[in-house]
């Protein structure tokens, strides 16, 4: 088959634009999706001591974890919500700078009860994520417990899921500049 420039062109034009870098915005727009799409998790929790437990047994009830990702430039909000026994427990919201989050840090966990969660650490350990409780309506909360901390975590559905976060976290937090702890 005789090559004509145009095609040859054609080729490479797709082959140069596959590469491109994601940018920012695109990655930013890529994470909030993704976790939309897959930032929950269902387990079980013992009704006596709060450890997991196997859906289904006594005194086991079910606790829905959902996630969702927000950014806008640098900055990022993350919204962890938790039902137990299909009653609204609160919602935790982390507000960070992508800046502050160390890239080596993020990682995939499997931690009990949370199966698949991402966590990523700030850089030197430096409470810059600000976090704020918000109870369920009625409910009152202590304010003054509400305190910066040195991580954020979201949960997913499946273990692939995460895996995929973490590798578009990683390159959102470096293009914002963030930088691996020295130590």
């Amino acid at each position: 088959m005789k090559r004509t420039p145009l095609l040859i062109l054609a080729i490479v034009a797709v082959t140069a634009d596959a590469q491109q870098p994601v940018n920012l915005k695109e990655t930013l727009e890529w994470l909030h999706n993704f976790a939309a799409d897959n930032g929950r998790q269902y387990v079980g929790q013992r009704n006596t001591d709060n450890g997991s437990c196997e859906l289904g047994t006594p005194d086991c009830g079910q606790r829905k974890d959902v996630t969702t990702f927000d950014g806008q430039g640098c900055s990022a909000t993350v919204k962890w919500s938790v039902t137990l026994n299909y009653k609204d427990v609160g919602t935790h919201t982390y507000r960070f700078s992508l800046k502050d989050l160390d890239p080596k840090s993020v990682v995939w966990v499997k931690d009990m009860p949370f199966e698949n969660a991402v966590i990523a650490d700030t850089a030197n350990s430096v409470k810059n994520v600000n976090v704020v409780f918000t109870p369920p309506e009625g409910v009152t909360w202590d304010k003054s417990l509400d305190e910066p901390q040195t991580f954020v975590a979201l949960v997913f559905d499946n273990g692939d899921h995460a895996k995929r976060f973490v590798k578009a976290f990683k390159h959102a937090i470096q293009l914002c500049g963030g930088k691996p702890s020295p130590f």
